[in-house]
Protein backbone atom coordinates (compact mmCIF):
# COMPACT_ATOMS: atom_id res chain seq x y z
CA UNK A 1 0.00 0.00 0.00
CA UNK A 2 1.34 2.89 -1.29
CA UNK A 3 -0.63 5.09 0.90
CA UNK A 4 -1.66 4.05 3.95
CA UNK A 5 -2.48 7.17 5.97
CA UNK A 6 -5.34 9.36 5.08
CA UNK A 7 -5.63 13.05 7.13
CA UNK A 8 -8.09 15.22 7.31
CA UNK A 9 -9.12 18.96 8.49
CA UNK A 10 -12.11 19.28 10.64
CA UNK A 11 -13.78 21.97 10.17
CA UNK A 12 -15.54 22.64 6.80
CA UNK A 13 -14.09 18.99 5.48
CA UNK A 14 -15.99 16.71 8.01
CA UNK A 15 -18.64 18.60 9.21
CA UNK A 16 -19.95 21.63 8.55
CA UNK A 17 -19.51 24.33 11.01
CA UNK A 18 -19.07 27.42 8.62
CA UNK A 19 -22.64 28.96 10.30
CA UNK A 20 -21.55 28.94 13.90
CA UNK A 21 -17.91 29.98 12.93
CA UNK A 22 -19.38 32.83 11.15
CA UNK A 23 -21.81 33.87 13.67
CA UNK A 24 -18.75 33.57 16.36
CA UNK A 25 -16.63 35.93 14.58
CA UNK A 26 -19.87 38.59 14.08
CA UNK A 27 -20.03 38.66 17.65
CA UNK A 28 -16.43 39.12 18.37
CA UNK A 29 -15.76 41.87 15.59
CA UNK A 30 -19.16 43.69 17.05
CA UNK A 31 -17.27 44.05 20.49
CA UNK A 32 -13.67 44.71 18.92
CA UNK A 33 -14.28 46.08 15.61
CA UNK A 34 -17.79 47.58 15.61
CA UNK A 35 -17.40 49.62 12.56
CA UNK A 36 -16.27 46.75 10.70
CA UNK A 37 -19.30 46.15 8.40
CA UNK A 38 -20.65 42.21 7.79
CA UNK A 39 -19.52 41.04 4.41
CA UNK A 40 -19.72 37.45 3.92
CA UNK A 41 -16.69 37.22 1.22
CA UNK A 42 -14.98 39.04 3.67
CA UNK A 43 -15.34 36.70 6.68
CA UNK A 44 -14.93 33.14 4.37
CA UNK A 45 -11.38 34.47 4.65
CA UNK A 46 -11.75 34.13 8.40
CA UNK A 47 -12.04 30.30 7.76
CA UNK A 48 -9.05 28.28 7.55
CA UNK A 49 -6.38 30.46 9.32
CA UNK A 50 -5.80 30.26 12.72
CA UNK A 51 -7.83 32.77 15.11
CA UNK A 52 -3.91 34.71 16.26
CA UNK A 53 -3.95 35.15 12.80
CA UNK A 54 -6.78 36.35 11.78
CA UNK A 55 -7.17 39.10 14.77
CA UNK A 56 -3.63 39.96 14.51
CA UNK A 57 -3.96 41.48 11.01
CA UNK A 58 -6.01 43.77 12.51
CA UNK A 59 -3.18 45.24 14.44
CA UNK A 60 -4.28 44.36 17.76
CA UNK A 61 -1.35 43.54 20.62
CA UNK A 62 -1.13 40.38 21.94
CA UNK A 63 -3.16 41.07 24.71
CA UNK A 64 -6.16 41.80 22.97
CA UNK A 65 -5.43 39.00 20.65
CA UNK A 66 -5.71 36.69 23.88
CA UNK A 67 -9.09 38.33 24.78
CA UNK A 68 -10.44 37.99 21.56
CA UNK A 69 -9.68 34.43 21.49
CA UNK A 70 -11.34 33.77 24.42
CA UNK A 71 -13.95 35.15 23.61
CA UNK A 72 -14.66 33.70 20.40
CA UNK A 73 -14.33 30.45 22.64
CA UNK A 74 -16.68 30.99 24.93
CA UNK A 75 -18.72 32.10 22.76
CA UNK A 76 -18.55 29.47 20.30
CA UNK A 77 -18.88 26.50 23.19
CA UNK A 78 -22.21 28.13 24.34
CA UNK A 79 -24.04 28.21 20.98
CA UNK A 80 -22.14 25.42 18.49
CA UNK A 81 -24.46 22.42 18.95
CA UNK A 82 -27.20 25.06 17.30
CA UNK A 83 -25.57 24.92 14.32
CA UNK A 84 -23.17 21.98 13.03
CA UNK A 85 -24.04 19.23 10.84
CA UNK A 86 -21.68 15.74 9.55
CA UNK A 87 -21.02 15.94 5.76
CA UNK A 88 -22.97 13.69 4.17
CA UNK A 89 -20.91 9.81 3.61
CA UNK A 90 -18.20 10.97 6.05
CA UNK A 91 -18.61 8.04 8.49
CA UNK A 92 -19.58 5.59 6.10
CA UNK A 93 -16.26 6.23 4.13
CA UNK A 94 -14.14 6.39 7.33
CA UNK A 95 -15.99 2.91 8.08
CA UNK A 96 -14.51 1.53 4.57
CA UNK A 97 -11.26 3.40 5.06
CA UNK A 98 -10.84 1.80 8.61
CA UNK A 99 -11.90 -1.56 7.61
CA UNK A 100 -9.10 -1.25 4.64
CA UNK A 101 -6.43 -0.52 7.15
CA UNK A 102 -5.99 2.96 6.58
CA UNK A 103 -4.46 4.73 9.17
CA UNK A 104 -6.67 7.96 9.74
CA UNK A 105 -5.70 11.08 10.76
CA UNK A 106 -7.23 14.55 11.85
CA UNK A 107 -5.27 18.00 11.21
CA UNK A 108 -6.64 20.91 12.72
CA UNK A 109 -5.80 24.40 13.12
CA UNK A 110 -8.31 24.76 16.12
CA UNK A 111 -7.08 24.19 19.45
CA UNK A 112 -8.23 20.64 21.15
CA UNK A 113 -10.45 21.84 23.03
CA UNK A 114 -12.19 23.85 20.83
CA UNK A 115 -12.18 21.23 17.87
CA UNK A 116 -13.08 18.55 20.54
CA UNK A 117 -17.17 18.58 21.22
CA UNK A 118 -18.36 18.57 17.42
CA UNK A 119 -15.42 15.46 16.49
CA UNK A 120 -17.31 13.53 19.89
CA UNK A 121 -20.23 14.64 18.84
CA UNK A 122 -20.57 12.37 15.73
CA UNK A 123 -18.59 9.49 17.23
CA UNK A 124 -15.57 10.13 14.84
CA UNK A 125 -13.13 9.27 17.77
CA UNK A 126 -13.97 5.53 16.90
CA UNK A 127 -12.20 5.91 13.35
CA UNK A 128 -9.43 8.02 13.75
CA UNK A 129 -5.70 6.54 14.87
CA UNK A 130 -3.97 10.31 15.52
CA UNK A 131 -5.44 13.89 15.99
CA UNK A 132 -3.14 16.99 15.66
CA UNK A 133 -4.79 20.43 16.53
CA UNK A 134 -3.21 23.91 17.39
CA UNK A 135 -1.71 23.63 20.18
CA UNK A 136 0.52 20.35 19.35
CA UNK A 137 2.24 22.41 16.99
CA UNK A 138 4.39 25.70 16.78
CA UNK A 139 3.88 25.85 12.98
CA UNK A 140 -0.26 25.70 11.93
CA UNK A 141 -0.80 24.86 8.40
CA UNK A 142 0.12 25.53 5.84
CA UNK A 143 3.41 24.83 7.49
CA UNK A 144 4.14 21.02 7.09
CA UNK A 145 4.76 20.54 10.64
CA UNK A 146 1.23 19.53 11.81
CA UNK A 147 1.21 17.03 8.88
CA UNK A 148 3.97 15.71 9.47
CA UNK A 149 3.50 15.36 13.56
CA UNK A 150 -0.17 13.20 13.17
CA UNK A 151 2.27 11.02 10.52
CA UNK A 152 5.01 10.68 12.98
CA UNK A 153 2.05 9.05 15.25
CA UNK A 154 1.57 6.40 12.86
CA UNK A 155 3.29 3.90 10.98
CA UNK A 156 3.12 6.18 7.68
CA UNK A 157 4.37 5.10 4.36
CA UNK A 158 2.40 7.64 2.23
CA UNK A 159 -0.26 9.92 3.21
CA UNK A 160 -2.86 12.33 1.61
CA UNK A 161 -3.80 15.31 3.31
CA UNK A 162 -7.54 16.05 2.11
CA UNK A 163 -9.55 19.55 3.21
CA UNK A 164 -11.15 22.12 2.15
CA UNK A 165 -8.92 25.12 2.40
CA UNK A 166 -5.78 26.27 0.55
CA UNK A 167 -3.61 25.93 3.61
CA UNK A 168 -4.73 22.42 4.08
CA UNK A 169 -3.87 21.65 0.56
CA UNK A 170 -0.46 23.68 0.95
CA UNK A 171 0.40 21.83 4.06
CA UNK A 172 0.25 18.42 2.04
CA UNK A 173 2.26 19.79 -0.58
CA UNK A 174 4.72 21.10 1.51
CA UNK A 175 5.28 17.60 3.64
CA UNK A 176 5.32 16.63 0.22
CA UNK A 177 2.19 14.34 0.42
CA UNK A 178 -0.51 13.73 -2.07
CA UNK A 179 -3.29 16.51 -1.51
CA UNK A 180 -7.12 16.49 -2.08
CA UNK A 181 -9.71 19.62 -1.82
CA UNK A 182 -13.03 19.26 -1.29
CA UNK A 183 -15.75 20.24 -3.72
CA UNK A 184 -18.19 21.49 -0.85
CA UNK A 185 -15.54 24.11 0.36
CA UNK A 186 -17.07 27.11 1.32
CA UNK A 187 -14.90 29.43 -0.26
CA UNK A 188 -16.18 27.17 -3.27
CA UNK A 189 -14.13 24.93 -5.64
CA UNK A 190 -11.92 27.34 -7.87
CA UNK A 191 -10.15 28.80 -4.43
CA UNK A 192 -9.11 25.52 -3.79
CA UNK A 193 -7.99 24.84 -7.40
CA UNK A 194 -5.94 28.38 -7.57
CA UNK A 195 -3.49 25.73 -5.14
CA UNK A 196 -3.15 22.67 -7.63
CA UNK A 197 -4.06 20.28 -5.51
CA UNK A 198 -3.29 16.44 -6.58
CA UNK A 199 -7.13 15.57 -6.74
CA UNK A 200 -10.68 16.99 -5.99
CA UNK A 201 -13.60 15.31 -4.62
CA UNK A 202 -17.60 16.25 -4.95
CA UNK A 203 -18.39 13.36 -2.92
CA UNK A 204 -16.74 11.50 0.33
CA UNK A 205 -17.22 8.31 -2.17
CA UNK A 206 -14.77 10.02 -4.30
CA UNK A 207 -11.90 9.41 -1.66
CA UNK A 208 -12.01 5.58 -2.14
CA UNK A 209 -11.25 5.89 -5.87
CA UNK A 210 -8.69 7.81 -5.57
CA UNK A 211 -7.15 5.45 -2.78
CA UNK A 212 -7.75 2.40 -5.15
CA UNK A 213 -5.63 4.41 -7.96
CA UNK A 214 -2.98 5.66 -5.84
CA UNK A 215 -2.88 1.97 -4.32
CA UNK A 216 -3.25 0.00 -7.51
Amino acid sequence: MKVNTVLFDLDGTLINTNDIIIETFKEVFKKYVPSLEFDLELFKGFIGPSLEQTFSSYGFDSKTVVEMINYYRDFYKKNEFDYFEIYPNVREVLRILKDKGYYLGIVTTKFKEAAMPSFLHYGLDEYFDCFVALDDVSNPKPDPEPVLLAMSKVPAKGAIMIGDNQGDILAGKNASVYSCGVGWSFKGRKYLEEVEPDFMIDDMYGLLDILEKLNG
